[in-house]
């Protein structure tokens, strides 16, 4: 029986580190991402100007995706652009936060 169960628990254990190392090494691609652009952020947040303005052109969910798979963001002033495949993304970093200022399709 102790048997059994020590192989559920490696079992189990093995799984852990699986789950650990691929969520490390996720998580180590934004942290590239973002050391390399010089950008330290907890939360992504559109502004008022991109709900009322460019949602309808550019939906949120790849805002994001822009933002997390692209290393290097121009900085204009205090501000940041991306320009990557076919999308003009503008945001500004405050306080640990991505202020989403303008999404457009190019």
């Amino acid at each position: 029986m102790t048997k059994r169960g020590t192989k559920r628990s490696d079992c189990l254990f093995r799984l852990v580190q699986a789950i650990e190392k691929n969520l490390y090494s996720q998580l180590d691609y934004i942290f590239v991402a973002i050391t390399a652009s010089l950008v330290f952020f907890r939360r992504i947040v559109p502004s008022r100007h991109y709900l009322e303005e460019h949602l309808k052109d550019v939906p949120w969910d790849k805002v994001v995706e822009i933002i997390f798979a692209t290393k290097n963001p121009r900085k204009k002033g205090s501000k940041f652009e991306i320009e990557s495949n076919g999308y003009y993304v503008l945001f500004e970093a405050k306080k640990g936060i991505i202020y989403v200022i303008n999404a457009k399709k190019e």
